[in-house]
């Protein structure tokens, strides 16, 4: 009698170990396409700082060489935008990719005779886009740096002075 009892016990266990390896299994592929999603965002995010820095760091090129290469400098408290002044096939940026360059004169009052530059790379509303997040909302992502330019002494031109 004791024999027919056990018989059901062994393909119970072997159901339950057969199920906790397929559980394991799904979740190590879980956990792969996760990771390759994470490398993908932050491989995108850096090439949107990188277009920002370089937008920045050509309109202060410009701007070494003569205070008015960017046309009129912005009046205070509305920035202007220059990347119409840029040369964009020299900015190393993705066709997917938007970048603006803005002047705008800083709200600091030590800060006299300064110019900030702010770089804006953002990628596009596209829904093809393959390593957008998928939570319902409507992000646009992008990457905001800013740089700032003061006044050379005696020159018509902006010298750099730091990132912020």
């Amino acid at each position: 009698m004791r024999d027919r009892d056990e018989r059901g016990s062994v393909s119970a266990v072997g159901l339950c170990v057969l199920t906790a390896v397929l559980l394991l299994g799904l979740a190590a592929a879980q956990f792969t396409q996760s990771g390759a999603n994470i490398a993908a965002e932050y491989e995108r995010e850096m090439q949107l700082r990188l277009a920002a820095e370089s937008g920045v760091e050509t309109a202060a090129a410009r701007l070494e060489e003569n205070s008015h290469a960017l046309g009129e400098l912005p009046v205070a408290g509305r920035p202007k935008d220059v990347t119409k002044y840029l040369n964009a096939e020299h900015i190393p940026i993705s066709d997917k990719t938007k970048l603006y360059v803005f002047l705008e004169l800083p709200k600091d009052e030590n800060a006299k005779d300064s110019l900030d530059i702010v770089g804006v790379a953002v990628d596009p509303d596209d829904e093809e886009e393959t390593t957008r997040i998928s939570d319902g909302e409507d992000w646009l992502r992008g990457k905001i740096v800013r740089a700032r330019m003061q006044k050379a002494e005696k020159e018509e031109r902006y010298v750099w002075r730091r990132w912020y």
